[in-house]
């Protein structure tokens, strides 16, 4: 069942492209919570994307693992987007935006990790909107929408 989650903080926004075979991107949003123990993905939806990925813990597990990410597989797929958003932050794109910002998070799913990966324990993914109507169109103006 999805749930809101709300916070204020520091939010890195970047294009992803997420299928290599569609060639299909979305806008990706990234944010910590809870001290930065608990990462927090989330799709920016963007009108017109239907190739919006859905589940994101389902994309992770699309695009593998490597041999240290440890546990179930549903943690693997946290271990993957917690990366995801990490490096995100730390090997920055040109088109990456970063703000101080409230942000929202229509969450529908939270992993808790069986350990401490890219210094997140827990991963919760979803749809992601910040608070600021026009940082909200500079990140669908990331995406790339085919008419």
């Amino acid at each position: 069942m999805a749930r809101d989650i709300t916070g204020t903080g520091r939010v890195t926004i970047f294009p992803l492209l997420h299928d290599w075979e569609t060639g299909s991107w979305c806008a990706m949003a990234y944010t910590t919570a809870d001290n930065g123990f608990t990462a927090v993905l989330g799709v920016i939806p963007v009108e017109g994307n239907v190739h919006e990925p859905g589940d994101l813990f389902a994309l992770g597990g699309r695009h593998g693992f490597i041999g240290e990410w440890k546990g179930s597989h549903e943690q693997r797929c946290a271990c993957w987007l917690a990366c995801l958003g990490s490096s995100s932050r730390r090997v920055r794109k040109a088109e990456t935006i970063e703000a101080e910002v409230s942000w929202s998070i229509d969450m529908t799913r939270a992993v808790d990790m069986d350990g401490s990966y890219y210094g997140h324990s827990r991963v919760l993914a979803g749809r992601f909107s910040v608070g600021d109507e026009d940082l909200m169109t500079r990140a669908r103006a990331l995406v790339p929408v085919k008419e």
